[in-house]
């Protein structure tokens, strides 16, 4: 989709990096008039055309969520959460284009904490690991798994997490061309854990179990894999 508002960037931030925010300088351009797209790439996240592309689907998701409510979708209130805030583009993407949502964003790195300190008012970030949390007092329509990339901790946090998404709503996972990625497992276990595995085979086995969900129907209406991207949506009650 064309964006005439959209303004070509550059990605603000490295996974090995310390958080740092970006604010761009919108001038006269209303950022609620952007695509997610446009916002992604002016905010230098890589979930627009910087690098993955992801928000074109995203797009597709919130516009049926949107439908279902039948309200626009500067009114609806989601609740969407975030597991890998990096330097708080995403938040800050989804702030502009949800304005009546609530945003959650969790990451490990206490640094994060100082993140969005603007925006609060409809942004939360929780410092820890989702994977070993409680759950939350409320679920969400949407989350997002952008956190470590490993193979097991995705499986991890997918078998704490499913439990979070309400009924009819979405878990996505992000980026997982990395779990087959020798170079990105030999750069995480330098930076962050020298004990990960990041063996593929944890993936095959969980895709195969929501296969197998998805055919009886337990829970698991349906999911579609994009390049590096699985959305996972859950049966409605």
């Amino acid at each position: 989709m064309n964006d005439p508002f959209a303004r070509g960037g550059v990605r603000r931030y490295l996974d090995t990096v310390a958080p740092e925010e970006y604010v761009p300088n919108f001038g006269e351009v209303n950022p609620q008039d952007l695509s997610l797209t446009g916002l992604a790439d002016l905010y230098g996240s890589d979930k627009g055309r910087i690098k993955h592309n992801y928000t074109k689907h995203y797009e597709r998701i919130i516009d049926d969520l949107c439908r279902l409510e039948g309200v626009p979708r500067a009114d609806c209130m989601f609740d969407i959460a975030e597991a890998g805030v990096a330097c708080g583009a995403s938040l800050r993407m989804w702030a502009h284009y949800l304005p009546s949502s609530h945003i959650t964003g969790y990451d490990i790195r206490p640094d994060c904490a100082k993140l969005c300190a603007d925006i609060r008012d409809q942004v939360e970030i929780v410092i820890g690991d989702p994977a070993t949390m409680s759950e939350p007092e409320g679920l969400y329509d949407i989350f997002i798994d952008d956190a470590s990339h490993i193979a097991e901790e995705i499986v991890a946090m997918f078998r704490n997490c499913w439990s979070w998404v309400r009924p009819g709503g979405y878990y996505i996972i992000e980026d997982l061309r990395c779990t087959y990625n020798e170079a990105y497992t030999r750069q995480f276990q330098e930076h962050f854990n020298p004990a990960a595995v990041n063996d593929r085979a944890a993936i095959v086995h969980m895709i195969d179990g929501l296969m197998q969900n998805c055919d009886a129907r337990n829970g698991l209406h349906e999911f579609h894999y994009y390049p590096q991207m699985l959305v996972i949506k859950k049966a409605e009650a």
